[in-house]
């Protein structure tokens, strides 16, 4: 006689007959399910008695603890690390005060009260020695770095940071800089995108309340995931998760999915997009079509987002970063026709933000799927400015990552001096040692304004040409003239 089956399999077995359902199954489900764990790393060096709004840098800790560890899942267990809190310039102040283990959430409010900031900030060493405290454990580790100034200890914490990484120590860090400048924010980034972190800044009490409660917001994601990955039938059903950064939002329009197979518009998301959410789909290939912004109410400027496999029971991302664009303000009044964003390559990407008598979204911050892009501009060739409408690459090889912003700067130009001679039909700038101009603006048909407005250029050593009404060739009139990075050059032909 055969053993009787375990209750397990039985179980599985029963919820198939119950649900009808003809389709594979799994029977790992009865698994207990792999919570995350969380290790808050807390900066006690001496300059967290520093202001951040209206309160020190520590009491601000103090208070937005308080209100984001209550909200962490039960499931959670959270430990708390701190250095610089015992002793003052001792690179080796650094202590476990509570392991990742922990599940008392109120001891570990009462360690970070109990907290007297002294010392300095070996950032680089405390988080080899949470890393190594956890090297052979299973689940993962979200690591919280709350740090207000950069490494003070290490040389180079980043490269740690990412050997720790590579080494297989299974964790992601996210980084919280609190009221840091750029030059420590730079550094606390690469910490975090070492290990697939994100990097999120802190001002004040509130911004450091908003920081902390989106990680807390991903980790309650990971708990759910976690408990749903306890499945005991398969789905012909996956998702499509789709996030950029909050404050590219404002670009996007419109969101269309389309089933590859047949060309079929599945989904079209537009009053209800929100910069993180998912889409329950069949199973297939589909296209993901974002339909950017334009002014005066013009069509929307659409472009592929890519080809994305939906698979039953799982979700499939497409998790995008953002391009923000700072303009100074004398080249905002530069006659541009319009915005072009540009990714080459086998999933080539093309923004085209045409100019519609607004330049409204112009230069507003653009979410994109990761990669490397080129930004430019061409200059208006309308039936007034007879300008020829060739773009113009400003900035080569901006990386965007997922989840995070990336920016680059329109400051560098050049503009003409409006001579007294009225003869001035054009003017070409062309590159030192080419034959081939940059940009030619020719003089518009009812005036020559276009002539004397500024041009966004990339740095670099030009020749300037002037053309004049009858002259059967332009007059050189400026020769390896340097514009350098940041600098809006005025010229004076002298004519």
């Amino acid at each position: 006689m055969n053993p009787p089956l375990p209750r397990s399999v039985l179980l599985v077995l029963w919820l198939v007959l119950l649900s009808g359902l003809h389709i594979p199954m799994s029977v790992s489900s009865l698994q207990a399910a792999e919570y995350p764990r969380v290790m808050v790393i807390l900066d006690a060096s001496g300059s967290m008695w520093g202001k951040a709004g209206q309160a020190t840098k520590i009491e601000a800790a103090r208070e937005v603890m308080h209100k984001v560890i209550p909200g962490i899942p039960e499931e959670v267990s959270v430990g708390l690390t701190a250095y610089g809190h015992r002793r003052k310039g001792d690179c080796s102040d650094i202590e476990i005060l509570l392991p990742v283990e922990n599940t008392n959430r109120k001891e570990l409010l009462g360690r970070v009260d109990a907290l007297s900031p002294k010392g300095k900030t070996p950032i680089a060493a405390a988080v080899k020695l949470v890393a190594e405290s956890i090297r052979n454990s299973e689940e993962e580790t979200t690591i919280i770095l709350v740090s207000d100034g950069h490494e003070t200890c290490h040389d180079d914490p980043c490269m740690v940071i990412r050997a720790l990484k590579e080494s297989g120590i299974h964790f992601v860090m996210h980084v919280v800089g609190f009221a840091v400048n750029q030059k420590q924010k730079e550094q606390l980034d690469c910490l975090a995108d070492a290990t697939g972190g994100r990097y999120f800044g802190a001002a004040d009490t509130g911004t450091l309340l908003k920081a902390l409660e989106t990680i807390r917001t991903e980790v309650h994601r990971k708990v759910e995931k976690a408990k749903t990955t306890v499945s005991t039938v398969s789905t012909g059903l996956g998702k499509l998760r789709i996030a950029m950064p909050r404050d590219a939002l404002e670009c996007m329009n419109t969101i269309k999915i389309v089933r590859v197979k047949d060309g079929k518009l599945v989904k079209r998301i537009k009053s209800t997009l929100i910069a993180d959410d998912e889409h329950p789909l069949p199973a297939g290939q589909y296209e993901v079509i974002g339909g950017y912004a334009n002014s005066n109410y013009k069509p929307d400027s659409e472009v592929s987002l890519g080809m994305y496999e939906i698979e039953g029971g799982r979700t499939t991302e497409l998790n995008m970063g953002s391009l923000a664009i700072d303009i100074t303000g004398e080249l905002s009044a530069m006659p541009a026709g319009a915005v072009i964003i540009t990714r080459k390559g086998e999933n080539a990407v093309n923004l085209i933000t045409p100019e519609t008598g607004n330049t409204h979204y112009f230069y507003k911050t653009k979410p994109l799927p990761p990669g490397t892009y080129d930004l430019a501009v061409h200059y208006k060739g309308s039936y007034l400015h007879k300008t020829k409408d060739k773009p113009v690459v400003l900035h080569a090889g901006a990386v965007v990552k997922p989840g995070l912003e990336t920016r680059v700067a329109i400051d560098t130009g050049i503009q003409l001096k409006q001579p007294q001679n009225p003869d001035v039909s054009s003017w070409a700038l062309v590159p030192s040692g080419k034959n081939t101009p940059l940009i030619k603006i020719e003089k518009a048909s009812n005036g020559d304004y276009p002539l004397w407005k500024p041009y966004a250029v990339p740095p670099g050593t030009y020749d300037l040409m002037i053309y004049l009404e009858g002259m059967s060739e332009p007059l050189a009139a400026g020769k390896n003239l340097s514009i350098a990075k940041g600098t809006l050059l005025t010229f004076d032909t002298g004519l």
